[in-house]
């Protein structure tokens, strides 16, 4: 079981990548979070200490984050490349040369180190070894968890089994998941206001401690040098890190 989890862990990273350069930079990113936090609410180095845990927290929130938009890359490129396989069969291709051909077109847009194109690399490959289509599809579905390319890869097994329509089969198929795409896309617009909100309102408190620092030096020397102040600090830094959370779920709930 935990070695099926680490094959299937192993596959979605082998499609969603995050480059060293983007994990550098959401190391970075946690780094300032942690010394934010602790410039606002304690300022000593000491705190830094146990605010490695929270920091550690903020890192794998921002790392999820960033694979699910890489991963709603991936359904967006894979739209394009149904889009491409459509139009290829209209100009007289079949299903598998037209995937095959969608490569070249892919890569100029996307790039080949997109997932989309290490997708195809992967299809191209199992092709070639005699593999059936719709099992390398529902592999790449199932390593990606994205439900467009699980749906069309059961759609094209019966189509084939069934010898139907392929060809109107994929036209209703992609037309199918553009639609969805496109519906998804007008409630991210809906909600894109609020979740600006919520980061406005994820940085006002360290705007404002930072600003009254900087106007009231010594206003907060109470707060950071006594344990009574430094307790309350760790009670508003509490509050403050459930409200965030919290500010994550019903984002995620909502979309």
């Amino acid at each position: 079981m935990r070695k099926n989890l680490r094959r299937q862990e192993y596959q979605f990273r082998h499609f969603i990548r995050i480059s060293a350069k983007e994990e550098l930079f959401l190391i970075g990113k946690s780094i300032l979070a942690v010394s934010m936090i602790d410039y606002c609410f304690y300022q000593s180095y000491v705190a830094l200490i146990p605010l490695s845990l929270p920091g550690l927290c903020f890192y794998r929130i921002e790392r999820k984050d960033l694979l699910h938009r890489k991963k709603e890359e991936i359904r967006q490129q894979f739209k394009e490349m149904l889009l491409l396989v459509v139009a290829g069969q209209k100009a007289g291709y079949s299903v598998e040369n037209a995937l095959l051909n969608s490569y070249e077109d892919m890569e100029n847009l996307y790039g080949k180190d997109s997932g989309i194109c290490l997708m195809l690399r992967e299809i191209r490959a199992g092709l070639s070894n005699n593999r059936k289509a719709s099992k390398l599809w529902e592999k790449m579905g199932e390593s990606c968890d994205i439900e467009e390319i699980k749906e069309f890869a059961s759609v094209f097994d019966i189509a084939r089994e069934s010898s139907g329509n392929i060809d109107a089969v994929m036209e209703k198929t992609s037309r199918t998941i553009e639609n969805r795409a496109e519906t998804r896309k007008e409630i991210e617009t809906l909600l894109s206001a609020r979740k600006l909100e919520q980061k406005i309102m994820n940085v006002m408190p360290f705007l404002l401690i930072f600003y009254i620092s900087i106007s009231s030096p010594g206003y907060f020397d109470r707060f950071y040098h006594t344990f009574q102040g430094v307790s309350i600090m760790t009670v508003c830094l509490i509050i403050y890190f459930c409200a965030y959370i919290m500010g994550i779920k019903i984002a995620a709930i909502e979309t």
